[in-house]
């Protein structure tokens, strides 16, 4: 029997970098996505121009790598991000978007609120967050 993950893993040759090589962009595409193989949770298109869709989770994950980094420069991470209209469990529950530089480096986290002032449902589950992609760019 072969075993299936239901993770998506990104396709890393598709980010980008500027001209300069210092700043990234990673479309939905190259991101590493807990439970995105599963359509239940998911919506992954194969448009690498189109966002991926959460349907609906309740502990999301995301992530990706950029091995081009300069170890000596300190950097900004994010992602862009919208909401659908009938997006729900965001206004309760925080995101925290996390950094960690190489395997035995530093972890930076900063928590970021999603609130829509439009409480739609309370509960833990969440959806409706589309996924345009992330960036990390060097910190001026």
């Amino acid at each position: 029997m072969v075993y299936k993950s239901p993770h998506y893993e990104g396709d890393r040759s598709t980010i980008a970098k500027d001209k300069d090589g210092r700043n990234f962009y990673i479309p939905a595409k190259a991101l590493n996505i807990v439970w995105g193989k599963d359509g239940r949770y998911w919506n992954l298109p194969d448009n690498p121009n189109m966002p991926a869709e959460l349907l609906q989770v309740s502990w999301l994950e995301v992530s990706s790598c950029v091995d081009e980094i300069n170890p000596k420069k300190k950097y900004e991470v994010g992602f862009k991000i919208s909401l659908k209209a009938d997006a729900f469990g965001w206004n309760k529950y925080p995101v925290y978007i996390m950094m960690k530089r190489g395997q035995e480096g530093e972890i930076s986290w900063k928590k970021v609120s999603l609130n829509t002032n439009n409480i739609v449902w309370s509960g833990k589950w969440k959806g409706g967050l589309q996924i345009h992609g992330a960036f990390v760019r060097e910190a001026a």
